[in-house]
C-alpha cells in the first residue's frame, strides 16, 4: 500500500512538473515572437492590434515589456475575475534586445480542470483493485514470513542447545522442506549423541567396570586409592580386601560357571551392605577378591562393616566341595593423608594373610594410630558439634580460584569450613558426609547457597559452589532461588554456578530435570563435579545446558603414566565437545597439565595453579 501511494504521488508530481515545463515553453515562445516583432515593427499601431488576442489565446493575464527606464508596454486582461494575488510571475530576458525584457503573470496549470464523475470513478475503480491486490499480496507474504519466522525461532533454540524442546516442528514453517530437514537432523543428532554416551560409558566400562560382576576393577580401585590418599580433605580411611579363599577347588571341581555364579552372589551381598552409604568404593581387586574403600573411616569403623559383610556371605549357599567355615576371609589396613597407596595395599594383604592363619571365616586388621583427630568422633559427637556451628553461624568459607589455560580466572570456588572445640579447622569433605547422615545437610546447602548469592553481588568473578541436588529441587528452595533472580540484575544471575555431582546428576528423573533447566534459563550457570568418579551414562550432558564438567581427581593424579586413564578423560572430553568445558581438578604438576592440554581439557583447578584462601 505504501509502495502505490508512493507510485502515484510520484506520479502526480511529476505530472505537475510537466504541466509547469510545457507551460514554460509556450511563453518563450511568446517571448521569442515579442522579441522578433519589436525588431520588425516597434511603436506601430498594428503591434497593439494582435498582441493582446494572442496573449489571451494563451492564457497570459498580464504582460509588461520594460527596459531601465520604465515599463514600455503593459497588457491586463480586462475580463479576469480571479484572484490576481495567485498568478504565476515569469521573468524572461529578451535576446535580441539586452536591455529589454518581459514579465508576465498566468494563472497555475490545471486551474480550470474539472475532475468528472465517470473518470473519477475510473480512477478510483484501479485504484481500489491495486489496493485489494497489494493486500492479498500481503497477506501471502505475512504467511509465508510466519512460517520463516517459526523456522528461524527454532534456529535460534537449536543454536541455544534445546534440541529436544524443538525436535517437532509447526507444520507452518516454511520451507517445508528445510523444516522437515531439520527435524530428522535432529532425531539423527540426539540419536547420534545417545549412541555417544553409550560408546562413552562402553569405553569407561571395559577401562574401569568389570564384565562379571559390573564392579570396578583393579586399576579404578587403585586410582581411587591413590586420589582419596592424596585428597588433604580425606584425612583417614580404610581398605578392605575380601577373599573367597576355596574358588580355586569350585572351579577345579564344577568348571567356571560355578564359581561365577558364586562371584556374583558375593558381589550382590557386598552390594547390598555398601549400599548405605554411596561413598564407600566397592572393585573386584582380582579373580577370587574384592576390595572396599571406606573413606573418613576408622579401624573400629572398618571391623564392624568387616563384621557385616561376612555375615551376609556367609548365608551364600555353597557347593559340597567348599568349605562353608574356610571360605571368606577379610584383610583391614588403614590410610591416612600422605601415604603410598601401593603400601596400604600390601598391609591390607599382609592382613589378608593372618586372617588365612586362623582357619575361619574371619577378618584382621593392622594395627595402627592414625593421626587424624577429626574422624570418628561418633555419631552424636558430630551432630551435637553441627547443630552448634549452624545455630551460632559459625559456618565460613575459603576461596579457590579455577584458571583456563591462558591463566585467566574463569570463576572462583567457595569451600566450606568449620571450627570444632579445639580450635581445629574441619574441610568440608569431612564434616559434610556427618551432616548428611546426621539430617543436617540441606541446612548446611542453604546456608552456603545464600551466602554465595551475597557474594556474587560484590565479585567481578563468578562463584560456584558446591551443592547437594536433592536441596537445590526442594520447592522451597527452588522459590526462594527464583525470588532471587527476579530480584537482582540478569548479569548478576550469570555469576551464580551451581556444582552437583555426576552420580546425583545421573539419576534425576523428567521432573527434576525440569527444575534445573528452569533455574538455566533464568541466567544461572550449572556445573557437574567428580566426573568419572564412577561409570555412569553422560546422557545428562544432552539433557542440561552445562558450563563445566569436572574430572575427578583419580582420572586426574599421574594421568602422564596412566594409559586408560587418557583414554577415559578423552571419551570425556569427546562427549563434551562443543557443548561444555572441561575441568581437571586436583593438578598438582606440570606434566599432568602438559598431558590434559593435550587431550582438551583447557581449564584447571589445583595446587598448581591456586590454593584455598578464607574469605
Amino acid at each position: 500500500m505504501v509502495a502505490v501511494l508512493l507510485v502515484l504521488l510520484g506520479g502526480a508530481l511529476t505530472f505537475r512538473q510537466l504541466a509547469f515545463n510545457q507551460q514554460q515553453h509556450q511563453l518563450r515562445s511568446v517571448v521569442e515572437v515579442i522579441d522578433g516583432q519589436l525588431s520588425v515593427q516597434p511603436e506601430t499601431p498594428e503591434f497593439a492590434q494582435w498582441l493582446p488576442n494572442w496573449l489571451r489565446a494563451h492564457n497570459i493575464q498580464v504582460l509588461e515589456v520594460a527596459n531601465r527606464g520604465g515599463v514600455i508596454y503593459t497588457f491586463r486582461e480586462l475580463n479576469y475575475t480571479g484572484n490576481s494575488n495567485n498568478l504565476i510571475p515569469y521573468r524572461y530576458p529578451l535576446a535580441a534586445h539586452p536591455d529589454f525584457f518581459i514579465q508576465i503573470w498566468v494563472e497555475q496549470p490545471f486551474k480550470q480542470l474539472t475532475y468528472e464523475p465517470e473518470a473519477m470513478l475510473g480512477i478510483g475503480g484501479g485504484v481500489l483493485i491495486v489496493a485489494l491486490g497489494l493486500i492479498a499480496v500481503f497477506r501471502w507474504l505475512k504467511s509465508i514470513m510466519y512460517g520463516a519466522e517459526l523456522l528461524q525461532t527454532r534456529g535460534n533454540q537449536i543454536l541455544a542447545g534445546r534440541l529436544r524442546d524443538v525436535q517437532q516442528g509447526s507444520g507452518k514453517e516454511w520451507p517445508n522442506a528445510a523444516s522437515k530437514a531439520i527435524e530428522q537432523l535432529i532425531t539423527q543428532l540426539i540419536e547420534a549423541r545417545q549412541e555417544r554416551s553409550r560408546f562413552d560409558c562402553i569405553i569407561r566400562n571395559n577401562a574401569f567396570v568389570d564384565e562379571l560382576t559390573q564392579l570396578s576393577n583393579r586399576t579404578h580401585f587403585l586410582n581411587q586409592l591413590e586420589a582419596e590418599i592424596g585428597d588433604a580433605d580425606a584425612h583417614t580411611g580404610a581398605v578392605l580386601l575380601v577373599y573367597l579363599r576355596g574358588m580355586d577347588d569350585v572351579n577345579y571341581q564344577y568348571a567356571r560357571n560355578e564359581g561365577d555364579a558364586i562371584l556374583q552372589q558375593s558381589s550382590e551381598a557386598l552390594k547390598q551392605y555398601t549400599r548405605r552409604n554411596i561413598d564407600v568404593n566397592l572393585a573386584r581387586y582380582s579373580g577370587d577378591a574384592f576390595a572396599l574403600l571406606m573413606p573418613l573411616s576408622t579401624l573400629d569403623e572398618a571391623e564392624d562393616t568387616a563384621a557385616g559383610i561376612l555375615k551376609l556371605l556367609e548365608r551364600i549357599p555353597l557347593p559340597e566341595v567348599a568349605e562353608a567355615d574356610d571360605f571368606f576371609y577379610i584383610g583391614i589396613a588403614g590410610y591416612e593423608y600422605g601415604d603410598n597407596a601401593q603400601l596400604v595395599i600390601e598391609q591390607a594383604e599382609d592382613a589378608l594373610r593372618v586372617a588365612q592363619m586362623q582357619r575361619h571365616n574371619g577378618w584382621y586388621a593392622i594395627p595402627r594410630e592414625l593421626s587424624s583427630t577429626q574422624t570418628g568422633k561418633g555419631s552424636v559427637r558430630w551432630r551435637t558439634l553441627l547443630q552448634h556451628v549452624l545455630s551460632n553461624e559459625a559456618l565460613h568459607y575459603y576461596q579457590q580460584e579455577v584458571f583456563d589455560e591462558d591463566g585467566r580466572v574463569c570463576y572462583k570456588e567457595l569451600l566450606a569450613r568449620i571450627t570444632d572445640y579445639q580450635g581445629e579447622v574441619i574441610n568440608a569433605g569431612v564434616f559434610l558426609p556427618w551432616a548428611e547422615k546426621s539430617g543436617l545437610q540441606a541446612d548446611f546447602d542453604q546456608h552456603a547457597l545464600k551466602f554465595a548469592m551475597q557474594q556474587v553481588k560484590y565479585s567481578r568473578q563468578p562463584i560456584s559452589i558446591n551443592l547437594n541436588i536433592a536441596t537445590v529441587i526442594k520447592q522451597s528452595v527452588m522459590r526462594d532461588l527464583l525470588q532471587w533472580v527476579f530480584s537482582v540484575p540478569f548479569k548478576e544471575c550469570q555469576k551464580l554456578v551451581l556444582e552437583f555431582p555426576e552420580t546425583q546428576l545421573s539419576q534425576l528423573n523428567d521432573t527434576e530435570m525440569l527444575r534445573l533447566k528452569a533455574l538455566n534459563k533464568k541466567g544461572i550457570k550449572l556445573a557437574v563435579e567428580r566426573a568419572g568418579q564412577r561409570v555412569v551414562s553422560t546422557q545428562y550432558i544432552s539433557e542440561l545446558k552445562l558450563e563445566y564438567l569436572k574430572l575427578h581427581t583419580s582420572l586426574v593424579r599421574d594421568i602422564q603414566v596412566r594409559q586408560v586413564n587418557q583414554l577415559a578423560v578423552s571419551s570425556l572430553v569427546a562427549s563434551c565437545a562443543g557443548r561444555v568445558q572441561v575441568m581437571a581438578v586436583g593438578v598438582e604438576r606440570n606434566e599432568e597439565w602438559r598431558v590434559l592440554q593435550r587431550l582438551g581439557v583447557h581449564h584447571a583447578q589445583g595446587f598448581l595453579f591456586s590454593k584455598p584462601e578464607p574469605i
